[in-house]
């Protein structure tokens, strides 16, 4: 394998053709000639009402102040760009004093907003038949609950709030409605994950790094 294929495996190379240099269009290593009929295909999709509606606001909301405006704001102007008229929030119940906020804003833009919190029903481990997990904090949390929640209540769009890792997926997985996740839950960065990938400190406890004898990286 050459060096430029292992790039492209990577998601990194350097020319970027199919983005910023057209010209140069796709270099004949890159991982899209290999997925040609899979790209093809993704075409047609786009052509759907339920994704070519998504995308465009996506486009129009992402042009907009590209940069100088929080992603709160942005899920603001794509639900008012779609024209919905109920979103739903699957929040955790660490984020109650967001949420009073986050309700405000959105009712305050005409949205009728249906909150499904996580530990809603008090459903225990042994319940679920995993008695195994009783002592874990977190095991009563009931993600797909929230989801068929918020389904019944015929949510346009549901926004995910501060839910585990995990739980997030099983929500997604059976909410009807289009999901987004609004804030992420990561205690040790302030609900920031991405923190983790830009302090020299963060990355080191990411890659296991003595604190002497290594190089940055």
């Amino acid at each position: 394998m050459t060096k430029n294929q292992q790039k492209t495996q990577s998601c990194i190379c350097g020319k970027q053709g199919c983005w910023y240099e057209k010209e140069q269009q796709i270099p004949e290593y890159c991982q899209a000639n290999k997925f040609f009929d899979e790209i093809e295909n993704s075409k047609r999709e786009y052509q759907k009402p339920g994704n070519k509606n998504i995308y465009e606001a996506a486009c129009i909301i992402g042009e907009e102040r590209d940069g100088f405006r929080s992603r709160i704001e942005e899920a603001l102007h794509f639900s008012k760009h779609l024209k919905l008229t109920k979103v739903g929030f699957a929040a955790c119940t660490a984020f109650d004093s967001e949420m009073v906020i986050l309700k405000k804003l959105f009712s305050q833009e005409g949205l009728q907003v249906v909150c499904a919190s996580c530990q809603i029903g008090s459903v225990t481990a042994e319940e679920r038949e995993i008695p195994e997990l009783s002592d874990y904090v977190n095991a009563t949390c009931n993600p797909i609950a929230q989801a068929e929640i918020l389904n019944r209540e015929q949510t346009e769009l549901n926004f995910i709030v501060g839910l585990c890792l995990g739980h997030d997926i099983l929500f997604t997985r059976y909410s009807t409605a289009p999901v987004s996740t609004l804030i992420v839950k990561d205690r040790m960065t302030g609900n920031n994950p991405a923190a983790a990938l830009y302090g020299y400190h963060a990355r080191r406890s990411l890659f296991k790094l003595p604190r002497t004898g290594k190089k940055r990286v």
